[in-house]
């Protein structure tokens, strides 16, 4: 038997094909007769067609029985009961459009919009036809606009090489006279905890304008106090959708950082950014900000900072996703030593194998230019830096709504400062929301 997808879809092509041939080469070729007589060799010349096109869906294979299962439910409106059958799908034929489509659909009727969203958009990689992209943007838009409430949370023990990002150098030239570097700058391994969390609030306020609220909070514990760190940031302002699945959104944000147990810095101001799809496959984001930071025991680094990012991600396929994200930094400080540029470019992507095993992989590039000369060392500093962050997770293993995924990273810093070259390399066991 036809896979599903071959059932569906290509049926459809079919009844196309038909009515194409019906209307534009038989009854122009050959002498008018009833259209029913010609239902046979059209579709006999269609089915050819509509099987044999590069452009259908997928390749013909048996149906599996849990799709069977899963129409069963779906046609009984209990998507409840259908979606264990639909996750096993996906996990086992994760280049099949036609499942994912269906498992996004079972995730939206059931209002777990954030899930619903991620296959919709891994969806639109793959072949659609017209009326399924429509169907897709239409049920995206209408996420968009009841989700008023999201919640983002995770977790992971992060063995690392170089916690503090200190230097492997022993001693430090400074005008000619050799100095060692003290231990509390020097690189050391460490264990820590890595706890993320945040919760963003959109109420409607109009029909395409919302308010939206966010917090979100990093803590970073380690047993060595020094290596702790906590931020918190907070935005409040209004979303406006100038049209279907466009988002143009600005508002005020507030933020701090303790480092060490102790309040480092302050920051307010305000953000921009605007978001929408962009063709049959793509997404872009654009974003800006500007606020003003101080700092509890470091004033030569208070000043504006200006922000502009973006990031473009692109539908591959149904199981991959193609990424890439940027960002320029000017800080404005009251030193120059602390003023200047900094930046970084990523790309990256994310791999659905057969049988529920995901990896990803992104590879980034940064560097960071200062304005002033360091009085030490008679140069303005000025650091490349390039990271490799890879992670895997099986979503057959889950633990509640949470599935396991580890983590590799490796960063290395060059500064033509000693102080400020570093590498590390880190392991982080974690638990990521399961898709």
């Amino acid at each position: 038997m036809a896979s599903a997808a071959p059932v569906h879809s290509t049926w459809t092509e079919i009844n196309r094909y038909v009515k194409f041939f019906k209307s534009n080469f038989l009854k122009k070729r050959v002498a008018p007769r009833k259209g029913g007589h010609y239902f046979l060799p059209c579709l006999l010349i269609a089915s050819v067609i509509a099987l044999a096109s590069p452009l259908r869906a997928q390749v013909q294979q048996p149906i599996p029985e849990a799709w069977l299962r899963a129409n069963e439910q779906m046609a009984l409106k209990n998507p409840a009961a259908a979606l264990p059958y639909l996750e096993e799908l996906v996990r086992s034929y994760p280049d099949v459009a036609l499942y994912r489509l269906e498992l996004a659909y079972a995730l939206y009727l059931l209002g777990r919009d954030g899930r619903a969203q991620y296959h919709f958009i891994q969806a639109r990689g793959a072949q659609l036809s017209d009326e399924q992209r429509r169907a897709v943007d239409t049920t995206l838009a209408r996420i968009a606009a009841r989700k008023t409430v999201s919640f983002r949370l995770g977790f992971g023990l992060e063995p690392s090489t170089n916690a503090g990002k200190g230097t492997a150098a022993g001693s430090v030239d400074v005008g000619g006279l050799i100095l060692p570097v003290p231990d509390a700058l020097r690189e050391k391994s460490a264990t820590g905890a890595v706890i993320s969390a945040g919760v963003t609030y959109r109420p409607r306020l109009a029909e395409n304008l919302e308010a939206s609220f966010s917090f979100d909070t990093l803590i970073r514990y380690y047993e060595d106090a020094a290596l702790r760190e906590t931020q918190i940031l907070a935005r409040a302002g209004l979303r406006y959708s100038p049209g279907a699945n466009k988002f143009i959104e600005g508002g005020a944000l507030i933020g701090t950082t303790h480092a060490a147990g102790s309040p480092y810095n302050k920051r307010y101001g305000a953000y921009g950014n605007y978001s929408t799809l962009l063709g049959e496959r793509a997404f872009v984001r654009f974003g800006a900000e500007r606020y003003r930071m101080r700092h509890d025991t470091f004033p030569v680094a208070d000043g504006m900072r200006t922000q502009l990012d973006a990031q473009f991600s692109y539908a591959l396929a149904s199981n991959t996703l193609m990424h890439a994200r940027g960002y320029v930094l000017h800080t404005d400080a009251s030193s120059a030593v602390q003023s200047g540029v900094q930046g970084a470019l990523s790309l990256g992507g994310t791999y659905a194998f057969k049988g529920g095993l995901v990896a990803g992989v992104d590879l980034t590039a940064g560097l960071d230019r200062r304005d002033g000369i360091n009085a030490l060392t008679g140069t303005r500093r000025s650091d490349r830096s390039i990271a490799l962050d890879a992670q895997v997770y099986n979503s057959k293993i889950q633990i509640g709504p949470f599935s396991p995924v580890l983590r590799l990273k490796f960063e290395k810093n060059r500064s033509n400062q000693t102080l400020n070259s570093y590498s590390n390399r880190s392991v982080s066991f974690g638990l990521r929301t399961s898709f």
